[in-house]
This record gives structure tokens, C-alpha cells and sequence, in this order.
């Protein structure tokens, strides 16, 4: 999955960073920036501004707080639900797209739904076939043994019906040898399987990005303020390379309206000369 990022690095495009907290290290990571344009801002508003005016194409929050950056955020584009979907990475170098983060995310079917859907769109922009495994709180045979438990379990069949993927149960270690989005049964345990990975397990985490923000291509990549200098730096890849996947569907499509507009004066054209000799070829007379 790195290797597909960096393929997808545009040197052209700017991605601010926000360095409040530690900032020494937030410039000792952008030293090692040598594909793209790089700007550091100490202001959760000044940055957002930026995205919007233009100044620059993506937003890593480094090490802003929280609380004000995801204010600013919600405020400029009139969101209330943020959907953070993020990269991961195991001590053996498998990587994969994890959600939910926040302790706060996941906590109905329908904020599931929504993480399946942003997933796809996800791995759509890297041309990558989702393989999506959703977790639950424990095999489907512990049916009846708790309330909480069977809740968790109907909720992942009901995902698994309705998406044709799999239902890994409470198996993480099956669902992450065949899969490159995971959906833990909530943001509890999605928090948990975060920092038991990264911060015991030897693994590594490379940034997330917010939903619903980047179906509109508004892209903006969190991060942990405690996170070592190559999380920041893979996190600027992920960011650059999410926005350019953008940047080559809007060339796409322009060249394709292109197309079409030239080929609807041609036939307008065409229409008038055979209105006026009855034959198609006498446009070129003209």
C-alpha cells in the first residue's frame, strides 16, 4: 500500500502541516520531505484558511490540539460527524485502511454503513478492490451469552449481507490476512486495537483521513501528536497522494467534456448541411 502511495505523489502539489505542540519536530520530519512542497502552520484556523483560499492542497494536522482543530474543521465546511479511516501498519510491514478511531465513532449499523461506503470510495482512489473484513465482539455461536455481545455480532451480519463482505467474527487475526479494510465492532475497541498495535506491538500508523470531507475532495489527514517523525512524513504522502487522485479524475473528466462539447458542435454543424443540400459531406465545403 506505501508503494501505491508514493506512485501517486504529485511534487507539485503543497500540503500544510500544524506544528503547536513540539514544533522542532514537526521541521525535523519535513526535512525528510523531498516530493512535495511543504508549509508548517502553528494556527488551526490559519491552516484551515489556507486549504480553503487555496494557498495550499492538503491539510496534515501534526501536532495542533484536537479539540480546536476539529472546531475549526466542523465550523468552515458544516459538518457535525467526522469518519476518520485510517492507514495502518504491522510489525511484519502489513498495511491496512482501520476504522473506527475515536472512542466516539462506530456506535450504531448506521455509522458502520457509512464506514463500509467511505472505505470503498477510499480504496476506489488506489485502484486497489476492497477486501473488507468487519469485526464483532465475539463468534456467532456466543449468540445469547450478552446483550452488548449479540448487538455487536447482528450488527456485523447485517454489514455482511448487505456488502457481500466478510464477517470475521472476533477473529482479527484471520481478518487481517485476506483484508485491506478492517471495521472493529466499535471506536472502544477500535481505540484499543490502534494503541495495542502501535504503541506495544511494534506496528505503525500512517495517518487518517476524514469522511465525509474527502468525497468532496477537501482532504485532511490526522495524526497523533505523540507519533514519531515517519508517521508525519508517510502522513504527507497519504495526503498528497489522495488529493492528486482527484486532480487526475477532474483532467479525465475535463478532457472528456471536451470531447463531447466538440462532438456536439460537429454534429450541429453536420445538421445544418443536410438540412440545407441533403448531404452529410457538404460541411466540408463550407
Amino acid at each position: 500500500m506505501l508503494n501505491t502511495i508514493n506512485n501517486l505523489i504529485n511534487p507539485n502539489l503543497r500540503i500544510g502541516i500544524g506544528a503547536y505542540e513540539n514544533p522542532d519536530k514537526i521541521e525535523d520530519a519535513i526535512k525528510s520531505v523531498d516530493f512535495c512542497n511543504v508549509e508548517v502552520f502553528d494556527d488551526s484556523s490559519k491552516i484551515i484558511s489556507s486549504l480553503k483560499k487555496g494557498e495550499i492542497d492538503a491539510i496534515v494536522r501534526g501536532t495542533l490540539q484536537s479539540s480546536e482543530f476539529l472546531k475549526e474543521v466542523k465550523g468552515n465546511f458544516g459538518i457535525d460527524k467526522i469518519y476518520r479511516i485510517g492507514l495502518l501498519g504491522t510489525y511484519d510491514k502489513k498495511y491496512f485502511f482501520f476504522a473506527p478511531l475515536g472512542i466516539d465513532e462506530g456506535e450504531d449499523l448506521k455509522e458502520k454503513e457509512m464506514f463500509v461506503e467511505y472505505a470503498k470510495d477510499l480504496l476506489k482512489r488506489f485502484k486497489v478492490e476492497p477486501r473488507i473484513s468487519v469485526l464483532s465482539g465475539g463468534r456467532t455461536k456466543d449468540l445469547g451469552r450478552s446483550e452488548r455481545v449479540d448487538k455487536s455480532i447482528l450488527e456485523a451480519e447485517a454489514l455482511a449481507e448487505k456488502y457481500g463482505i466478510d464477517h470475521a467474527q472476533i477473529l482479527i487475526e484471520n481478518a487481517i490476512t485476506s483484508s485491506n479494510f478492517i471495521l472493529a465492532p466499535d471506536g472502544i475497541s477500535g481505540n484499543l486495537v490502534y494503541r495495542t498495535l502501535i504503541h506495544l506491538g511494534g506496528g505503525s500508523s500512517h495517518g487518517a483521513l476524514y469522511y465525509p470531507l474527502a468525497v468532496d475532495d477537501i482532504i485532511i489527514v490526522d495524526t497523533s501528536r505523540a507519533a514519531p517523525k515517519e508517521e508525519y512524513i508517510s502522513s504527507i504522502a497519504l495526503a498528497n497522494a489522495i488529493k492528486n487522485y482527484w486532480l487526475n479524475e477532474l483532467s479525465i473528466l475535463s478532457r472528456f467534456t471536451t470531447l463531447f462539447q466538440d462532438l456536439i458542435s460537429l454534429w450541429l454543424v453536420a445538421s445544418r448541411c443536410i438540412g440545407v443540400s441533403d448531404t452529410f459531406f457538404c460541411f466540408i465545403a463550407e
